[in-house]
């Protein structure tokens, strides 16, 4: 009896360390523990409610183009500047007819037109432009391109939604601001010698409009044409400003149905005197006055001519004018095929330079000026 005690005591003494040497081996020889299964992430694919600024979107998007433009550029001191640049542009006639800024197509000789529907990309053909309003207008080979209705500028009221739509910045899509008519008939300073009036201001929700928006379309609330979209504020966020329609509309029709090359050309490139320091530096009085010639386009009447860079027109068949500006004013007057005799101004002295103005081209050699800032 007491050797079974002493043998069931000895059992109970060696069952703990049995039970505590048992998790040890099982935790040896145990395999890590598997990673928890994780379910794909489910996505709710129901369309939220669309804005009606969305369904304005869709409507007015497909007439909004991407204009590529290549460029030369004469220096007044310097080789020609090559360039590339981009910008917006609107489709207003179905059969080929795009809108934009003059200064998207300054100095173009070649344009290509990206639009955001099936078309394929086209090449442009500049018609013409007005570098005072900044509009111009080009053309592709097309007859059923997306052409988006006109409205009336006019009839906006001040805190009236527009929406602005464009490509900026070679994004390679289109971009869309909204926001309201701020202002009217303001004015602003396009370039050093260009003010552009007659403008409508717009103040948009949110980062406000972008460079290369500049040529697309301002649209109002019924997905219509008002503006186009030409300058953005530099001082102040949220700020762009657009051309009215209504005061577009004319100088668009004056394009088209007399375009340039219709018009009297003569082929320089123009400037002013604007300072004393020029006037020396060509060689003439400080109060000399006249059109400086600071660029002559190959195969121009100016270039067939003996005009030359540096000399300053001062009269035209006998007229007097005093700047750049009288100068194109007085050769649009005549008729392609006119004999003229211009009155030239130099450090040599004052002589006489008759030539036969032409039709202005459509387009121009890759040497040339500015291919609309001559005459």
């Amino acid at each position: 009896m007491r050797k079974g005690a002493l043998l069931l005591l000895i059992a109970a003494m060696l069952a703990p360390a049995c039970s505590l040497q048992t998790p040890l081996e099982t935790q040896a020889g145990q395999a890590e523990p598997a990673e928890p299964q994780r379910s794909p992430l489910e996505q709710d694919e129901a369309p939220p409610p669309h804005s009606e600024l969305s369904e304005i979107v869709e409507q007015a998007l497909p007439s909004v183009v991407n204009v590529k433009v290549e460029s030369v550029n004469l220096s007044q001191s310097g080789p020609p500047i090559e360039g590339r640049g981009e910008g917006s542009g609107v489709v207003i006639d179905e059969k080929g007819i795009i809108l934009t800024n003059y200064h998207v197509i300054e100095g173009a000789v070649e344009v290509r037109v990206v639009f955001t529907d099936d078309h394929e990309a086209l090449e442009g053909r500049v018609i013409g432009g007005d570098i005072d309003r900044d509009l111009a207008v080009i053309e592709v080979e097309a007859d059923d391109l997306d052409a988006i209705p006109i409205g009336s500028s006019d009839q906006l009221k001040l805190g009236d939604g527009v929406i602005a739509m464009g490509f900026p910045l070679g994004l390679g899509g289109p971009t869309v601001t909204s926001g309201i008519l701020s202002g009217s008939n303001r004015k602003i300073q396009a370039r050093a010698s260009t003010e552009i009036e007659e403008l409508v201001r717009i103040a948009s929700d949110g980062r406000g409009h972008q460079s290369g928006q500049l040529g697309g379309a301002l649209v109002d609330l019924n997905g219509r044409l008002v503006g186009i979209n030409t300058a953005v504020a530099g001082s102040a966020e949220n700020i762009g400003f657009a051309i009215a329609i209504d005061k577009a509309l004319p100088i668009i029709n004056e394009i088209l149905t007399d375009p340039p090359e219709e018009q009297a050309w003569l082929g320089v490139q123009l400037g002013d005197i604007t300072t004393p320091a020029l006037a020396e530096e060509l060689g003439l009085p400080a109060d000399a006055q006249g059109a400086v010639v600071f660029g002559i386009i190959p195969g121009s009447p100016a270039e067939e001519s003996d005009l030359e860079e540096g000399e300053v027109i001062t009269s035209l068949n006998g007229e007097e004018v005093a700047s750049s500006e009288e100068l194109i004013a007085a050769l649009r007057k005549l008729d392609p095929g006119t004999e003229v005799e211009l009155r030239v101004l130099s450090a040599g002295g004052e002589r006489t330079v008759r030539t036969e103005v032409v039709q202005r081209p459509a387009t121009f050699d890759a040497r040339s000026p500015d291919p609309d800032e001559d005459e």
